[in-house]
């Protein structure tokens, strides 16, 4: 449930998340700048930087100061591959990326002496937020001159969620800000691209599925999601991230959904997570399944690793041109559904038990297929 967070002292503020937005602009430009510097690079790095905020922290076992900004000493191996890519000499990443390091680190200094020196706590912004409408149906929440757009049916999806997880209704706006303004910052709003109703519906149906293993408040479909900050989401309702195995009673079992953030590191640790999930109930003989959606980079690690899982029952490829993702930055488009720009993966993993339970048949995975395709809600 929506547990209010263990000190209000950890909790954003509307001051703080602008400030670690203005840290995370310094982050992107420094990127900018380093790439800029090798004639061969040609892409923006934005996409890299946000890949690299979600996987640099996913070593559960270092203590991140900041719930977004990650302190790390490696050359992060997913950032070296992607400025590699993206045309760069080795020596040329691995000096971007310790620069990359650097600045992190004082960004985090930075908003972690903040967090010390002041004394306004989030009940001392409820006057300072604004709620205004806009045209076709939106609503921008203001923070000084900050202004977050979202879509009247999200805010009434989000004003729901908050009420339901007994959140104190008197903070909904301040909340608001801090969880709109965190999803801004990093930027990846295509790593939160959702499945459609319709998959769902069937997942509940055929799989029992009953809990979202990577959602956002914004995009969650089931009643229970974990998503990737428990600082600001938990307060509509997530669990955490999925990566922390103690935000959650696995033990008890059950049928789960997984779509989580593209980037090979995540999906390697996120079989790992399974694997000692599904292990573990199956000696104590608990039914477990977990339906996996990844894109289909075949050559992946990734995808070996699911596909060398000895609990792998099934998996299917869906071509691009069959199904539509729900679009990430849902809660503040007016366009819902974008064609998914890739082939997709379903992985059905489950132990014997699980297998037993809900057994995989050609019908079931047919019915799966024919629900990727609608567009419908």
């Amino acid at each position: 449930g929506g547990d209010e967070p263990h000190s209000e002292a950890d909790e954003d503020t509307p001051e703080i998340a602008l400030m670690r937005d203005r840290e995370v602009r310094k982050l992107l430009n420094l990127l900018r700048r380093e790439t800029s510097k090798s004639a061969a690079v040609t892409k923006d790095p934005g996409n890299a930087l946000t890949r690299y905020m979600f996987v640099a922290r996913l070593d559960p076992g270092k203590d991140q100061p900041d719930p977004l900004i990650p302190i790390s000493d490696l050359i992060d191996p997913n950032l070296h591959r992607e400025l590699l890519k993206a045309g760069m000499s080795p020596s040329e990443s691995e000096q971007a990326i310790s620069r990359i390091c650097e600045q992190a680190a004082e960004s985090v200094q930075a908003i972690v002496e903040f967090r010390k020196t002041t004394d306004r706590r989030p009940a001392s912004f409820i006057e300072e937020i604004e709620e205004r409408e806009s045209h076709n149906h939106q609503i921008q929440i203001v923070y000084k001159d900050k202004h977050l757009t979202i879509n009247r049916e999200h805010y009434i999806k989000l004003q729901n969620l908050y009420h339901r997880a007994g959140s104190d209704m008197r903070l909904f706006r301040v909340r608001l800000f801090c969880l709109l303004q965190r999803y801004e910052s990093i930027g990846g709003t295509g790593y939160q691209a959702a499945a459609p109703k319709a998959v769902f519906d069937c997942l509940k149906d055929e799989f029992g599925v009953e809990h979202e293993c990577f959602a956002s408040p914004m995009n969650c479909t089931l009643e229970s999601w974990g998503s990737a900050f428990k600082d600001t989401d938990s307060f509509f309702g997530s669990h955490g991230s999925f990566f922390d195995l103690t935000n959650r009673d696995w033990s008890q079992g059950g049928s789960f959904e997984a779509n989580p953030p593209f980037v090979e590191e995540s999906m390697q640790m996120m079989s790992d997570c399974m694997h000692q999930i599904l292990q573990e109930n199956e000696e104590a003989q608990v039914k477990t399944s977990f339906v996996v959606v990844v894109p289909a980079w075949t050559d992946e690690r990734a995808h070996e690793v699911m596909r060398e899982s000895r609990f792998l029952k099934r998996t299917v490829i869906l071509d691009k041109s069959q199904h539509s993702y729900k679009s990430g930055a849902q809660h503040m488009s007016l366009q819902q559904y974008h064609d998914a720009g890739f082939r997709t993966s379903v992985f059905i993993l489950q132990n014997a038990q699980g297998a037993r339970e809900w057994p995989v048949t050609t019908g079931v995975m047919k019915k799966l297929q024919e629900c990727f395709h609608k567009w419908s809600d």
